[in-house]
């Protein structure tokens, strides 16, 4: 990840239209500015866009919030940066809204614009994604490639177990717990399965164990079915025969019922036959009686023909008169309710014209009062009108009050403001002159820290020459333990040769590798004791040597402790006479503002005394005074005038209803004549019949119909009594024509009945005869149902055990088939159960290999020399070869064994000592190359792209020559990295970079910066 632009907008001290820090303008440069004006925040931006955290606020629950620019709505971070080249851009914001909820998007340059790449996703989802494009969270950016202020010692300080995980996420190692919690959900998922194999093995072993008695079972019940299939076909031929048998009666028996039916039938249609004839004898008399009167009949059925014409125009005559009559009474009903109609007009007028009358009366007295309204009602609207002039003068004199009181209120706050200027700057002189005072008990005491800072230096002085001396004793303890072992080692394997060599009786000699007797045994047994008496005294005089010199490396250290000691007040004094020396200055500088403040506090009082101050609004104020009284508005007058306008206020309304009034009975006296008219119109139609002209000319019409229509009621009446005694005639012709119809049927249906009589009787002697024979054959066919019952009766009974030994057969057929399935079952588990154990030995051994303890612990075990390594060469920059750290991955158990661990061990020229026993600027130098390495270390490992290293740490309690070393080990370690920033406020330092990014701050626009470019 290389970073190419920053952009800021109301973060931490940057408020708005901050241009954007461009990062492609240098490759290393220096990030300066006072203490508080913003450096730090600019590198918070880059965490804070890519992970939503920075330093200040880090771990609160709203550090949004508290990273927003005090008195900003909203802020936003965009920064760009590149990787695997492409080009990438993260924009953070937050509103300050109830809820609080930041906004985050990722984008990625496309052919000169930027697409998303967070499109639907929330801040979480969106966070993953860059942690994922990073190969990296926060914490492990802070504790590789960014050197945050004050936690350079974050990794030193953390225990072997913190470290040990750092290192972890730093190399990717997150990567093999993921593998490890695969390899052990594979290993779970085929134990269940094994563990489900083996019980379901257990379960086939149970039920295969009764398979060899379901097979014999079988084989005696296929047995017993064979017998009683045989028994079953003769008892079933013996039942077709007896089925034979007992059918043939059951035919004969069906032969009879139908003979016992024909004959009943036969017997019930001889009787029909009989009834139908008797029918036909008693017609064909009763039809010979009325054909003899056929004369007669004619006769009065033609007069009652005639008769019943006449009475049809009559009855005719009278449906009309009945119509009339309807239509008569209608009209007469019409021409009532005409007439009602128009009486009832002549009574609404007749009332409308009293009533008129009435109001008129009513009216009579109020415009009677009609002169005297219209005098007060003049006087009313003048008065009125005199009340809208005053009020508009109101309305403009209090708008000058007011004016007059705002003018006034501001010339006495300018007058308070001025006195308090007085009161402040008084106040002031009082603290210059008491800083005075104080600056001169200042110099004293800084006199005081100067010449024990001298004493200190001088014991710091002594305490880094005895470190260069104990440095010199263990290099020479070094090279004496060297010779030591190289002794020893030569002692050992010539000890090793001889015994070799001597203790076989072929032996060959050590020294010149011929053949060994007795006497050159001796001899060689000589000399190589001789040799081995002279590695003896040489290791002897070795380890004397080692004792003195460790002895005196011992007071030495304990010398340089004691002064060590005597030193811890160093920093603290440096830091007293600092802030003692710039608070003498400040308190000096103070001591030239007295006299500056005396002459404002003079040209202040003067100003009030003479009141020269608000000239504006003092001039202002005289020329509303002159239109005040130019107006010369009078409120006690606008009073009296509004109270004579209240006592002529009833006139308005008394003006308005005589004006109504007034209106009102002219609209009276119009509405009285129309009356008058219309009662007089209504009389003159009651008189004259005025009304329903129409319906009085119909019933005219209708009574001339009546008259013309000549009805005769009491000839219709006889009609009528004539008609009534002929009414039979009709009956007796119909009669009549039946019986001539049915003279020719009835005769032939006579001789077809009587032919028919005949032939059942004979039928019917035919059907005794077959019956006699039918019995006779039925009488032969006896005892079939008993011997039917037998047969059945053990059909059934061996039908019923053929069905059981059926259904256990099937059964045991089930069972063996089942037992076959079930086997199968069982061997292809066994197969199954040896592949699921060979998978699990396979994943308990990835699940140990992933661990801890297994790659991980290789992995580490592979970079801690490289991390050692790149610190050592860094610190032997930085301290000249004084100071080196050893990082032990494994550590002695007292029980016995080792252990996993991470420890930091430093050494100098003393020896090995405890990290807090090195001064500031020594562990200061270890941190820092610890720090660096890890980054380094990060950036060569292709498992985390990122080719930047930011380096915010303060390097105060470095000297000159730390501070040398510090920019040179910088700039050798800047080639492993496309971009470094370094953060410092110390001129030395600045110095040493070509590119300065020097940061101001501004109290209105907030803080700023400048990328300034040195040859």
């Amino acid at each position: 990840m290389i970073p190419l632009t920053l952009s800021l907008r109301n973060f931490l001290s940057y408020g708005e239209e901050v241009p954007p820090l461009d990062f492609t303008q240098f490759r290393i440069a220096c990030l300066t500015g006072d203490n508080g004006h913003g450096k730090s925040a600019l590198l918070d931006g880059v965490t804070y866009a890519l992970w939503g955290e920075a330093r200040k606020h880090q771990g609160e629950r709203k550090a949004d919030e508290g990273l927003c620019r005090i008195g900003a709505g909203e802020m936003r971070v965009e920064f760009d940066f590149s990787l695997d080249d492409d080009h990438y851009r993260v924009i953070r914001s937050w509103r300050r809204t109830k809820r609080g909820v930041p906004n985050l998007e990722l984008q990625i340059a496309d052919g000169g614009l930027f697409r998303t790449l967070s499109e639907g996703e929330g801040v979480v989802r969106t966070q993953e994604h860059i942690n994922q494009l990073l190969a990296m969270d926060y914490d492990n950016f802070v504790n590789s490639a960014f050197i945050v202020q004050g936690r350079a010692d974050e990794f030193t300080q953390k225990n072997a177990r913190q470290r040990k995980e750092i290192l972890g996420q730093i190399l990717g190692l997150g990567r093999y717990d993921e593998l490890q919690s695969m390899a052990h959900l594979h290993y779970q998922k085929h134990n269940e399965q094994s563990i489900s194999h083996r019980s379901r093995l257990a379960e086939l072993d149970v039920e295969l164990t009764g398979r060899d008695t379901h097979e014999t079972e079988l084989r005696a019940a296929n047995e017993r079915l064979q017998t009683l299939n045989d028994t079953l076909a003769r008892l079933e031929k013996t039942q077709s025969e007896l089925d034979e048998q007992r059918l043939q009666q059951a035919q004969v028996r069906q032969q009879l019922a139908e003979i016992a039916r024909e004959k009943e039938r036969s017997s019930e249609r001889a009787q029909q036959v009989g009834k139908e004839l008797e029918y036909l004898r008693d017609q064909q008399r009763k039809d010979r009686e009325i054909l003899d009167a056929a004369d007669t009949i004619e006769k009065d059925f033609a007069t009652h023909n005639e008769l019943r014409t006449q009475v049809g125009r009559l009855e005719q005559k009278v449906q009309t008169r009945g119509q009339l009559n309807t239509r008569h009474t209608e009209l007469q009903e019409s021409i009532g309710r005409a007439r009602r109609d128009v009486e009832k007009r002549q009574e609404k007028w007749a009332a409308i014209l009293v009533e008129r009358q009435r109001q008129l009366d009513e009216l009579k007295t109020l415009l009677e009062q009609e002169q005297t309204i219209a005098v007060r009602y003049a006087q009313f609207k003048a008065t009125n009108e005199q009340d809208q002039a005053l009020e508009q003068g109101r309305i403009r004199h209090e708008a000058l009050l007011h004016e007059r009181s705002r003018l006034e209120h501001a010339i006495s706050l300018e007058q308070q403001n001025r006195k308090i200027q007085a009161q402040t700057l008084t106040s002031n002189v009082e603290k210059v002159r008491r800083a005075i005072r104080e600056a001169g008990d200042l110099e004293s005491d800084n006199l005081r820290l100067k010449t024990r800072l001298v004493e200190l230096e001088g014991k710091v002085a002594q305490r880094e020459r005895l470190k260069e001396e104990g440095s010199t004793l263990n290099t020479q303890i070094a090279e004496r333990c060297q010779q030591l072992r190289t002794e020893e080692e030569g002692l050992a394997k010539e000890q090793q040769q001889a015994a070799g060599h001597l203790d076989s009786d072929a032996a060959q000699c050590p020294l010149c590798g011929s053949s060994l007797d007795e006497e050159h045994r001796a001899r060689v047994e000589n000399e190589l004791a001789q040799r081995e008496e002279s590695h003896k005294q040489q290791i002897a005089e070795l380890q004397k040597d080692i004792a003195e010199l460790e002895g005196q490396v011992h007071k030495m250290r304990a010398r340089y402790q004691v002064l060590e000691e005597e030193t811890v007040p160093l920093q603290q004094l440096q830091r007293d006479l600092a802030e003692g020396s710039a608070r003498q200055k400040q308190l000096q500088e103070h001591s030239a503002e007295e006299d500056s403040l005396v002459a404002k506090i003079t040209t202040i009082e003067c100003e009030l005394d003479e009141g020269a101050y608000s000239p504006a609004e003092r001039e202002r104020l005289l020329k509303l005074e002159g239109e005040i009284v130019l107006l010369g508005y009078s409120a006690q007058e606008h009073s009296a005038l509004r109270e004579k306008l209240v006592e002529l206020r009833p006139v308005e309304a008394e003006h308005t209803r005589l004006q109504d009034a007034r209106n009102q009975a002219d609209r009276l006296a119009r509405e009285q004549v129309e009356a008058q008219e219309k009662r007089d119109l209504a009389a003159s139609y009651l008189t004259e019949s005025r009304y329903a002209q129409e319906e009085q000319d119909q019933l005219r019409d209708i009574d001339r119909q009546i008259a013309e229509l000549g009805y005769d009621e009491t000839e219709h009446r006889q009609l009528r009594l004539r008609l009534d005694d002929l009414l039979d005639s009709v009956t007796k012709f119909e009669r009549l024509q039946n019986a001539q119809r049915r003279r020719d049927s009835v005769n032939e249906s006579l001789v077809r009945y009587e032919g028919e009589a005949t032939t059942l009787a004979e039928q019917l002697k035919t059907t005794e005869q077959s019956e006699q024979e039918l019995r006779k054959r039925d009488g032969e066919l006896v005892d079939i149902d008993k011997k039917l019952e037998e047969n059945q009766s053990q059909l059934e009974r061996h039908r019923k055990e053929r069905d059981e030994l059926l259904q256990r057969q099937g059964a045991l057929e089930t069972l063996c088939a089942r037992g076959i399935k079930l086997t199968i079952e069982r061997d292809t588990l066994r197969e199954e159960l040896k592949e699921e154990r060979r998978q699990i030995w396979i994943y308990q051994r990835l699940d140990e290999a992933f661990g801890k303890d297994g790659i991980q612990a290789l992995i580490i075990e592979n970079a801690v020399p490289q991390i050692e390594k790149e610190a050592n060469a860094i610190l032997s920059q930085l301290t000249d070869n004084r100071i080196q750290i050893s990082l032990e991955s494994l550590r002695d158990l007292k029980k016995g064994g080792t252990r996993e661990t991470l420890d930091v061990k430093i050494s100098d020229e003393i020896g090995e000592r405890s990290y807090h026993l090195y001064s500031g600027g020594e562990a200061f130098r270890t941190d820092f190359a610890l720090r660096i390495a890890l980054s380094k270390v990060l950036a060569m490992r292709s498992g985390t792209r990122l080719r930047t290293l930011f380096i915010d740490e303060g390097f105060g309690t470095q000297d000159q020559q730390g501070l040398e070393q510090l920019v040179e080990a910088i700039q050798v370690i800047s080639r492993d990295f496309d971009k470094v920033l370094v953060v410092t406020h110390l001129e030395q330092l600045k110095a040493a970079f070509p590119v300065q990014i020097e940061v101001t701050k501004h109290p209105d626009l907030g803080s700023r910066f400048e990328i300034i470019q040195h040859g």
